[in-house]
């Protein structure tokens, strides 16, 4: 029974310490035959919308346009504040001074 208990906590504890998150595309389709399409964030037994490029939720057909935060919904000119203010650069780039480049 305390190594059944302690696989748990240790599973558990695992899971908090290295959360591990996953961005998903999710299509719907509705009742009027047009297609949602949405990105969700998924951490371990959570996922809630989230996307820091633009929508999450968007429905062409209907014209409609949702922005979430980790699952907390903005309007668009609420998340172009948060999202204006973000310091320093993505992961992916390096800072360069002009002119030069940081190839491998």
């Amino acid at each position: 029974m305390t190594n059944k208990a302690t696989a748990e906590e240790l599973h558990n504890i695992r899971k908090w310490v290295n959360p591990k998150g996953k961005v998903r595309r999710c299509y719907k389709i509705e009742e009027d035959g047009s297609k949602t399409r949405t990105r969700v964030l998924q951490m371990g037994d959570r996922a809630v919308f989230h996307n820091e490029d633009g929508p999450a939720l968007v429905n062409k057909e209907q014209r409609r346009k949702e922005y979430y935060l980790n699952g907390i919904e903005f309007t668009y000119d609420d998340w172009n504040e948060i999202m204006k203010g973000k310091e320093g650069l993505p992961w992916y780039k390096q800072a360069a001074a002009k002119g030069q480049t940081h190839r491998n």
